[in-house]
Formats: C-alpha cells, sequence, structure tokens
C-alpha cells in the first residue's frame, strides 16, 4: 500500500525479503532467486548479498502472476 505522494504507507516495508517473496508467490525461496537472477523480478543486493524487493512493484506481480515485463510467472 503507498500514501499519496506513491511512498509506503505508515508501518508498509518498502522492500520484502527472498522469504517474503517466496511466501507471496507460494513458491520456493530458490525459484525466487532465480527470477531474480533472470531479472524476471526487480531487486537490490545488500552489501551482504542479500536480495531485497520493492515491496509494491513485487505485490504487483504476484497479483498479475507475471514480471515486470509481463513474462508469466510460476513455479
Amino acid at each position: 500500500m503507498t500514501t499519496s505522494d506513491g511512498n509506503p504507507a505508515i508501518g508498509e516495508p518498502a522492500f520484502l525479503s527472498r522469504h517474503e517473496v517466496s511466501t507471496l508467490f507460494g513458491v520456493s525461496a530458490s525459484t525466487v532467486t532465480r527470477w531474480a537472477r533472470q531479472g524476471l523480478l526487480k531487486t537490490l543486493r545488500t552489501p551482504g548479498g542479500h536480495y531485497r524487493f520493492p515491496a509494491e512493484e513485487t505485490r504487483r506481480a504476484a497479483r498479475h502472476g507475471t514480471s515486470e515485463d509481463g513474462t508469466p510467472l510460476g513455479g
């Protein structure tokens, strides 16, 4: 959820972890990693090498079952 200015609502994380994304899509964390490496989901890498996914875009992709470019996602 975002506010009218496009920022995450208070209490809503701006980014999701790999585990949170796997739960959202109903797939394994390994599948989420593969999608990230293939560029199917937008991601950032932390200095420690962990993946972080923009929450709003990732939730939108989960609702539609496709990546940002329209590629179908499935387990």
